[in-house]
């Protein structure tokens, strides 16, 4: 590679505030893993006003995988019945964040590696999964929004293989409303499925302009949302 033609991205300098602002960062990156997320997201929210987007965005990345760890049950996707549940979910949502945040300060390789590391956190916590209760309404739900949070990871990156999870997706969402639609209609306002939608508007952002396409994508009616992303899967 020709010198000339290669720059070496650098953060913007100040010179009066160039040592506090290093000294910031590398405050910040020493301990974030170990802050509650309000604490991180306001650091984040500082570092996006100075400019710092990839900062940040590495600063969502550690605390989020803090957080995950490493062995997964796969009860985190479907025991509801856990004060925890909706943790993992949330998680893997702040991932998703981290990659739009590197999409924004134009790091779109680090980007799909966060992308792709969320997709593999929610590919491991499924595999480990057992066994479920198939005639448990609840059960099905979890497992209808456990592929629809796999589709999302997939959304940024038009990975062919969030069309599959889309469609696992509507497949248990579906049988869970067949069993109990009232249910059904409940776990609309469910954390964990808000959270789902959440990650979606996330992702979303980075790829749709208009606001009438995001009106689908935020709707609380599974069917019509996930029709929908499964569109940005085959373009």
């Amino acid at each position: 590679m020709d010198n000339k033609d290669f720059n070496v991205w650098l953060p913007p300098k100040d010179d009066k505030n160039d040592k506090d602002t290093s000294s910031y960062l590398q405050w910040a990156f020493s301990n974030v893993a170990s802050m509650p997320r309000e604490n991180v997201n306001s650091i984040v929210r500082n570092l996006v006003d100075i400019g710092f987007l990839y900062h940040a965005a590495r600063c969502l990345e550690i605390s989020a995988q803090h957080s995950l760890g490493v062995f997964f049950t796969g009860k985190e996707l479907i025991n509801y019945r856990y004060p925890s549940f909706g943790n993992f979910h949330n998680d893997i949502k702040t991932l998703l964040e981290a990659g739009c945040l590197y999409i924004k300060g134009n790091r779109e390789r680090t980007a799909f590696i966060a992308f792709n590391r969320a997709l593999s956190f929610v590919e491991e916590a499924l595999r480990q999964i057992e066994s479920y209760e198939e005639e448990s309404t609840k059960d099905l739900l979890c497992l209808g929004i456990a592929f629809e949070l796999a589709g999302h990871c997939c959304f940024p990156m038009g990975h062919k293989d969030g069309f599959d999870y889309y469609k696992a997706a509507e497949k248990y969402w579906s049988l869970g409303y067949k069993i109990d639609p009232e249910e059904g209609e409940n776990w609309k306002e469910h954390k964990a499925t808000k959270t789902v939608i959440n990650c979606l508007k996330e992702v979303a952002s980075v790829r749709v302009s208009e606001k009438t396409t995001m009106i689908p994508l935020m709707s609380s009616d599974y069917q019509i949302r996930i029709n929908k992303a499964k569109e940005f899967i085959t373009k």
